[in-house]
């Protein structure tokens, strides 16, 4: 019999701790107020177009570097023109750059735009260049600045 009631108690707490741990997801999401942006598709498709370049390195494709690079460096320009969501909108718009911006955020948008100049402009490097070695180091400075932006900028949402 203690058997039995061991299991039940077992299951019980299983199912009390599971379904509170999946609600704490949702209602952290929702508290965070997380939103799929442009930006941030953008940003997934500039991770993408990274990896693929990377690719296309290790397999000394210069045809798909030249591709994704390309691309890069579209993908980045598209960004520069984009408001991060950490960067409020007063009137609650999170896609293009607006005039109602305090000047607290425009001081960060400032930023933000002077940081995705610099990933521009390595990518423009990244493209000049055929020296691997220095595209490489100029890969690696991506990486950095990537982290950089990613640490100022990016929606993160913990508690």
């Amino acid at each position: 019999m203690s058997h039995i009631k061991r299991n039940l108690a077992f299951t019980l707490l299983s199912a009390l701790l599971f379904t509170q741990s999946t609600s704490l997801v949702f209602a952290h999401a929702d508290h965070c107020g997380i939103k799929e942006t442009t930006l941030g598709d953008t940003m997934k498709h500039i991770k993408s177009e990274l990896r693929a370049y990377n690719k296309g390195f290790k397999a000394d494709d210069k045809a798909e570097m030249q591709e994704h690079i390309n691309e890069l460096i579209m993908l980045s320009g598209k960004a520069k023109v984009l408001l991060p969501v950490v960067i409020e909108n007063i009137n609650g718009e999170h896609s293009e750059a607006s005039s109602e911006l305090t000047a607290q955020q425009k001081q960060q948008y400032g930023q933000y735009q002077q940081q995705i100049t610099e990933m521009t402009n390595t990518f423009k490097k990244i493209q000049a260049s055929s020296d691997s070695d220095e595209i490489s180091s100029l890969l690696e400075t991506v990486n950095q600045q990537k982290k950089q932006g990613h640490k100022s900028f990016r929606q993160n949402c913990k508690s």
